[in-house]
């Protein structure tokens, strides 16, 4: 009984070598071939026994015998020996060069892959030195390495995740925007500047809509993703500090998409002096822009004239506004226009600057300023339009600071409840209430202007 299991452990064990030989040669370039004499010899073999089978058969179909087989004579005749001969080597010579066809093509098919290892060798070559162009000391080789990976990515197809991945990174590296190196800032923008290039058009081929892009901790002094197409992608904008120049996002597409400025579990964004400009974008469908717990120190996030459709979620619960202007419409940019989705302030603390809706047109939007605490911001409505949806203050602690609907249509029938505290009649025009209150002029009122000026 033993001598039977060592016998099938021996047997399994030279079945598990040969598998892994197997795939040990499966990785191989070059296919394991055997030595050439036994291959020869082999060869050889296999032909002659072609052609005498082939031979055989052909006297077999003309009905004559080779006298092979014991007990039956030849017949066949000597007149047709020549004959015979002749067809069966044209039938070998059909045959060979069947064969010669089948090798040809597995030939061409390695010449194949062969290229193909060649050009995948080649572009790692092009990435590693793109890539390293990023390090250089010089800001002219570094601009060079990023324009090299934008056109690495839109001859590779397989490369432009793992290059959007490493733009990002290079955004994500410290950056002291007071006092930059020679040449970063110009740097940093023109990697900016190449992912929105390629943002634009999703139909493309060389679209890189759909990836995901990670910006989390970064710097951002500027830059343009304008006219940009955020489809069924993950933005990660979390824990970035907005110091100074304008990042715009104008006439952006949002479809489908997570823009995270803070979702409540990651760090939040913060904005110091910078502004985001989100003007005539287009929050469609699945659109979520989230600015949980970012705090607006200074600055401004601007959405004028956007359009908000249904199905678009946009939320600043628990954001602090500190003194930055929060805007959806104002004397510069138009009006956004909310036609469906949501816009939610809830548990947001307002302690300065200024939310603004001024010249907003209310079209079915639900916008929450639930349970918000108002201790200095002004928030204006002056121009609006009030058609339909709703605009809610539901436990909302108005302590300080101005709430205006001057200018505008009658909010009774959307904003809830109504009237809000301490109404205070107000003469005097929105544009010049608002730039009081940019400057630090404002009061602490509640208003609602019938006759405006």
């Amino acid at each position: 009984m033993r001598q039977v299991l060592r016998k099938f452990s021996l047997l399994f064990s030279r079945r598990r070598i040969r598998a892994e030989r197997r795939r040990t040669d499966a990785g191989r370039h070059t296919p394991r071939m055997p030595s050439f004499p036994i291959t020869l010899a082999v060869a050889f073999f296999a032909a002659s026994c072609c052609g005498w089978l082939i031979f055989a058969g052909m006297a077999h179909l003309t009905g004559s015998s080779l006298g092979i087989w014991p007990g039956r004579a030849s017949s066949l005749p000597p007149d047709r020996l020549f004959d015979l001969t002749r067809s069966a080597v044209t039938a070998a010579g059909l045959l060979a060069g069947i064969f010669a066809v089948v090798y040809s093509y597995r030939k061409q098919k390695i010449e194949e892959a062969t290229s193909r290892r060649a050009d995948a060798d080649s572009l790692g070559t092009r990435y590693q030195d793109a890539s390293g162009q990023l390090g250089n000391e010089s800001a002219t080789v570094r601009l060079a390495g990023i324009y090299a990976l934008s056109r690495l990515a839109d001859e590779d197809s397989t490369q432009r995740e793992t290059v959007c991945r490493l733009l990002c990174g290079y955004l994500r590296m410290p950056y002291d925007p007071v006092g930059p190196p020679a040449g970063e800032r110009e740097v940093r923008h023109t990697v900016i500047k190449v992912i929105a290039e390629h943002l634009q058009d999703p139909t493309s081929d060389f679209s890189w809509c759909g990836y995901d892009l990670d910006f989390s901790g970064a710097v951002f002094d500027g830059g343009s993703f304008a006219g940009s197409h955020f489809v069924g992608s993950y933005i990660n904008f979390s824990g970035c500090r907005f110091v100074n120049g304008k990042v715009l996002f104008d006439r952006s597409t949002l479809e489908d998409a997570h823009v995270d400025f803070g979702d409540g579990e990651s760090m939040p964004a913060f904005f110091d002096g910078g502004a985001v400009h989100f003007i005539g974008a287009h929050f469609k469908a699945g659109a979520h822009l989230t600015f949980i717990f970012t705090q607006f120190k200074s600055g401004a996030l601007e959405f004028g004239t956007s359009y908000f459709l249904p199905g678009s979620v946009v939320t600043f619960s628990s954001c602090d506004i500190g003194g930055a202007i929060v805007s959806f419409g104002g004397p510069v940019w138009g009006g956004a226009h909310f036609l469906g989705g949501s816009v939610s302030f809830d548990g947001a603390d307002l302690k300065a600057g200024l939310l603004s809706f001024m010249g907003t047109s209310f079209s079915g939007s639900h916008v929450s300023l639930d349970e918000i605490t108002q201790t200095g911001t002004a928030i204006f409505f002056d121009a609006a339009s009030f058609g339909s949806g709703k605009v809610t203050f539901n436990n909302a602690k108005l302590s300080n600071g101005e709430i205006s609907f001057g200018l505008g249509a009658d909010p009774e029938a959307v904003v809830s409840p109504w009237p809000l505290s301490r109404p205070v009649r107000r003469r005097g025009g929105a544009a010049r209430r608002l730039y009081g209150w940019v400057s630090g002029s404002g009061a602490a009122r509640t208003t609602r202007d019938p006759n405006p000026d």
